[in-house]
């Protein structure tokens, strides 16, 4: 059973601090747009954190989220956009593998195998909206490149997912 406080300090840090280096090294593979990578392991760092230490863990995603675009590209609104994205990406992302799929126990059989890959697949819609939408509407990318930008940041987030 999940506790119902907040994890401690120095987990929220050390999340944090892995979550930001993780991103910086995949925007080091960005090529479409500084923002948008086609591998991202934020995204399964972050959902691997929540489904382990829970949903009040949510900060430290953030905050780590928040880091990285703010020091990337973008300003202090598309970085707190971004954030959100990548936040209640993989809050949602964890809440479809606790519910439909069986939490940390998602991996013991075949089916919940299958049920954690239609979670990633799903559940990083999230973030590629928030992410490109933001990014458009201040002027950090272009309209004309929403599509393909939105499509390497939504497999760049699944990938991220897989992997981790």
């Amino acid at each position: 059973m999940q506790s119902r406080r907040f994890p401690p300090l120095p987990v929220i840090g050390i999340v944090t601090v892995v979550y930001f280096i993780a991103g910086k090294l995949g925007l080091s593979l960005a090529f479409l747009n500084a923002s948008a990578s086609p591998v991202w392991p934020p995204a399964g760092i972050a959902l691997a954190v929540l489904l382990l230490f829970g949903y009040r863990i949510w900060p430290a995603i953030f905050v780590g989220a928040f880091l990285v675009n703010a020091t990337t590209a973008g300003n202090v609104a598309t970085s707190l956009a971004i954030a959100t994205g990548n936040t209640l990406e993989a809050v949602s992302g964890a809440w479809l593998v606790n519910r439909f799929a069986g939490g940390t126990s998602v991996f013991d059989r075949p089916q919940g195998v299958f049920k954690f890959a239609l979670a990633v697949v799903v559940s990083t819609i999230v973030s590629p909206i928030f992410g490109v939408t933001s990014l458009a509407l201040g002027g950090f990318a272009n309209w004309a490149n929403y599509g393909a930008i939105w499509l390497t940041w939504w497999l760049g987030d699944a990938t991220g997912d897989l992997l981790i």
